[in-house]
């Protein structure tokens, strides 16, 4: 039966998702605009055209980064074009029924479609281009790394993902599902009252009221500052969209043993194989054009004698991309080109910092001229957001207690000589103001510490630093000798490899400052727990009883269960350059599950119970080189049987592990050096295992020993031991 429908009939039907794709529209307000109709056989041939990501820069296009950064070359997607216009044919767009069987094809839930299907539909069209289809998938791909404008990318998806209503706001609703599925991701309990706690927490990250409405900027911000972390699991696939198979298998695969297909064959086959039949009224052929183009990805549509392309970039997509700054999409490129900081910064001759200002606060002074102010005045906007502007912000949590830590280490006089103040005091400061300010820094440095793998990798030149056990006035030393002027400002990284607390009367102190250095340059300042980062360990000697002391038994004991929830989120091991593997006890015995370095990302997060949670992560707090010389004929021979691990006699726990046992390792792993702590040592350091093995201790006069502080170099594929002066 035939039947006629009108224009509004047919947007009608659309909204139902009863049209397979809008051409009826399009002919029909074409028709209404009073132009010429062209008969249908005059339609010319439809060309989709992707992009070559083998030219992208850091200058390039959101889209194309985006491309790049799940891996998505031309043969990908030519592939994944493929299925979308086989969905799709005849028409060339995919309506949200299309998409939903798509979508659950590749295992995503079916009650979850539409939220995929909106989080897809950016311009708000009711249908997906090419385009929007094939950026929706780069953004769900597990390779995409959860940095930089990629990051800036995925979270706009991310948004409109659990914004339900579609209006570009996230009611507080909509947010604890985002909070409901981050935990559900972690393996962590998701009963409404958790959900209800730790979504009205997190809101206060947003600069707004609890249960306020977020707005997508607010979001964004919050994300690329790493204030709410966590995004980094949701809006996933769990297998790639693309694999070799999938190529070989559709005949995209030009590699070894298909040599004799050249991809212009390939390519032919491809058009062949969705050729558009003929009808009564007309037939027209589908082709593939994935070559090199200039430009945006983007699909073109010749249709009626007219072309109409959507190649329109969202300038916003620009506008967030610098507070999304990772070390996975920052390697080193030749293409890549500088950007001129937000802050310049005045140094006093001791090398602290003595005035920070913005550049367009210096504008109309001889510092800027007058023909860079417009450059200025249109990136201030971007500028503002980044994430160096809560770094020099004097306000905020970690530089506040910073400010409060200087105030602690000098001596005040009055005018008249006497002292008010004596150092590493905290004279008449307001301590409830200071266990605000420290529980807030908790909180906020609780979430940077639990979203990093639980074995970090680092890049040269970085300084790696041992326990410390509460020695404030050897950290003061290695900031005045090392990072002056903080870390942000520093060229390189800081890595300390745990025992933060216990032993030294300054515990609290010590991790106040790290602490805050850590959320200040979270890319730069590096923590990884060490065995007195455990409860029990404090009941046995005093950090427990320091909290206790110095803010009261009630806000005391919730000081130092706040520290705690911190030191049960902290990584456990790091690697240096691909080679140098840092840890606070030892290196793991294969036995306990840890045949590649991966095994250590497994560790379950939180860890508060790490003997019983994780062997492997027991033995990395707690193990310890043998001492050759003190060896017994039975534990040298229990050594040779078990691989070169015997009991941690000396610990009553963990292990200790030979020098051949190392050489394993090393080996196993393509390593060349291990760097661990855990040991004081009267040099500060000492070098053991063929010199494959460093211990550093970088507390001096460790429970009123004689023992200098030193910390290790690594730069230039060099291991420089560095000795500190603390008198």
């Amino acid at each position: 039966m035939l039947r006629w429908f009108t224009l509004e009939e047919l947007k009608e039907l659309h909204g139902e998702d009863g049209l397979l794709g809008v051409e009826p529209i399009e002919l029909l307000q074409h028709i209404k605009k009073g132009k010429p109709v062209y008969p249908l056989s005059l339609l010319d041939e439809v060309c989709l055209h992707g992009t070559d990501i083998a030219d992208v820069t850091s200058q390039s296009s959101p889209q194309k980064l985006l491309l790049q950064a799940a891996k998505l070359g031309k043969q990908e997607q030519e592939y994944l074009l493929h299925q979308f216009l086989e969905l799709c044919y005849p028409s060339i767009t995919m309506n949200a029924v299309l998409f939903g069987q798509f979508i659950t094809s590749k295992g995503l839930d079916e009650e979850k479609v539409k939220s995929y299907f909106r989080a897809f539909d950016a311009k708000k069209q009711g249908f997906l281009s090419a385009k929007d289809f094939l950026l929706g998938m780069a953004a769900m791909q597990p390779c995409t790394p959860h940095g930089g404008i990629p990051a800036e990318m995925r979270c706009r998806y991310i948004f409109r993902y659990y914004d339900v209503n579609n209006d570009g706001l996230m009611e507080f609703t909509e947010f604890k599902a985002l909070v409901a599925d981050i935990r559900r991701l972690k393996n962590q309990p998701i009963t409404d009252d958790i959900v209800e706690s730790e979504a009205l927490d997190s809101a206060k990250v947003f600069g707004t009221e609890p249960r306020a409405i977020l707005a997508l900027m607010d979001f964004l911000n919050a994300v690329g500052q790493l204030k709410f972390r966590g995004t980094s699991s949701l809006f996933r696939l769990s297998q790639p969209s693309v694999t070799a198979a999938d190529l070989e298998m559709s005949g995209h695969d030009n590699g070894p043993g298909s040599s004799a297909d050249s991809g212009e064959d390939s390519l032919q086959r491809q058009r062949h194989s969705i050729k558009r039949k003929k009808t009564s009224h007309f037939h027209k052929t589908l082709q593939f054009n994935l070559g090199s183009i200039d430009g945006d990805l983007d699909y073109k549509m010749q249709r009626i004698r007219c072309n109409s392309t959507n190649s329109n970039e969202d300038e916003s997509d620009r506008d967030a991309a610098a507070l999304f700054k990772s070390p996975e999409i920052r390697g080193i490129d030749e293409r890549s080109k500088y950007e001129l900081a937000t802050h310049t910064v005045k140094v006093k001759r001791s090398g602290m910092l003595a005035d920070v200002r913005t550049l367009w606060d210096l504008q109309g002074t001889p510092a800027v001229s007058s023909s860079v102010g417009g450059v200025l005045d249109g990136d201030k906007t971007r500028m503002q957001r980044v994430s160096s502007v809560d770094s020099f912000n004097q306000r905020s949590h970690p530089n506040e207690m910073l400010t409060g830590l200087r105030y602690f280490e000098r001596a005040l006089k009055s005018t008249t000589g006497t002292h008010t103040k004596d150092a590493f005091s905290w004279g008449n400061v307001d301590m409830h103001s200071l266990a605000k300010c420290m529980l807030a820094l908790c909180r906020e440095a609780k979430r940077i510490l639990a979203e990093e793998p639980r074995l970090i990798r680092i890049m040269a030149p970085s300084y790696i630093l041992g326990d410390l056990h509460g020695n404030f006035r050897d950290l003061v030393c290695f900031e005045k000798a090392l990072w002056r002027m903080g870390p942000l400002l520093t060229p390189c990284s800081f890595l300390f490899l745990g025992d933060y607390v216990d032993r030294g009367e300054y515990g609290v102190e010590v991790v106040a400052y790290l602490l805050s250095q850590k959320l200040l340059a979270p890319e730069k300042f590096f923590l990884i727990r060490g065995n007195h980062e455990l409860r029990s360990v404090q009941k046995m000697f005093h950090f427990e009883a320091e909290c206790l002391k110095k803010f009261g038994k009630t806000i005391g004991h919730q000081i130092w269960e706040a520290v705690n929830s911190c030191f049960d989120v902290m990584p456990l091991a790091a690697v240096v350059d691909n080679k140098i593997f840092c840890t606070h006890g030892g290196i793991p015995n294969p036995k306990t599950g840890c045949t590649t370095l991966r095994d250590i990302n497994k560790i379950p997060v939180p860890l508060t119970d790490p003997e019983t949670q994780s062997p492997l992560a027991w033995q990395l707090m707690w193990s310890d080189p043998v001492k050759s010389d003190l060896l017994t004929i039975e534990q040298e021979e229990e050594l040779i049987d078990n691989g070169g691990y015997i009991f941690n006699t000396r610990r009553g726990t963990a292990h200790m592990f030979s020098c051949d046992a190392l050489e394993r390792f090393l080996k196993d792993h393509n390593l060349s050096h291990v760097v661990r702590a855990h040991e004081v040592q009267q040099a500060g350091f000492q070098v053991q295992q063929k010199g494959q093995l460093l211990t550093v201790f970088s507390s001096s006069h460790y429970c009123g020993g004689s023992n200098e502080a030193a910390c290790i170099l690594a730069d230039r594929h060099k291991l420089r031991t560095i000795r500190l002066d603390t008198t």
